[in-house]
């Protein structure tokens, strides 16, 4: 019997260019599922203990800011409050809490969603512009590079799959919410062809 092995292409198709094209796909998705739900309906959660749809994209996005910064920066981030700090943020377009159930500034409904699509789209673009800068020897460092706690042993390609994987996450609970309001959410197959 055959062994199937899986070949990484290293010289006209290089991990980077993958992951590129694997980011801005999530990128397409992800505002294709936020921009989904009626902007008077972004703050709805299913319950008060939940996250809000608006607070699962503003979450993420300050996530994979922080994944991608802490892969890039040649500062070192010893827990979260350093990080929180740290230069390499995407300006957020309002400081609510995004680990905890929290509301929007009072504007107008249009106005938030319009100011929390560009933010997602920011920090989509950070990650991008981030990975177009590096190349394939760097996935396999970083491991030993100070990191919070939470990302402690993590490779750069670690953090980079971990950020891929943590969107993934949030943008499924956001799909359950537009299921919960009726909205049929945009196709997963269709907007991810590479």
């Amino acid at each position: 019997m055959a062994l199937i092995s899986l070949k990484i292409p290293t010289n006209n198709d290089p991990i980077l260019d993958i992951l590129i094209k694997r980011w801005k796909k999530s990128k397409e998705y992800t505002l294709a599922v936020f921009e989904a739900m009626p902007e008077d309906d972004i703050e709805y959660r299913p319950s008060n203990e939940q996250l809000s749809f608006v607070q699962h994209f503003m979450h993420l996005s300050l996530v994979n800011n922080f994944y991608m910064g802490i892969l890039t920066d040649s500062k070192t981030y010893k827990d979260f409050y350093a990080l929180i700090e740290a230069d390499f943020l995407v300006s957020r377009p309002d400081e609510i809490n995004l680990f905890q159930p929290d509301y929007l500034e009072k504007r107008g409904s249009n106005t938030n969603k319009d100011l929390v699509s560009k933010y997602v789209a920011d920090t989509f673009d950070y990650v991008i512009s981030s990975l177009d800068k590096i190349n394939d020897e760097i996935l396999t460092k970083g491991i030993h590079k100070e990191k919070p706690e939470f990302l402690s042993g993590h490779t750069n390609l670690d953090l980079i799959l971990r950020g891929e994987s943590h969107t993934a996450h949030h943008r499924a609970q956001a799909i359950a919410y537009l299921r919960m309001n009726g909205i049929r959410p945009p196709g997963y197959t269709s907007n991810n062809k590479l």
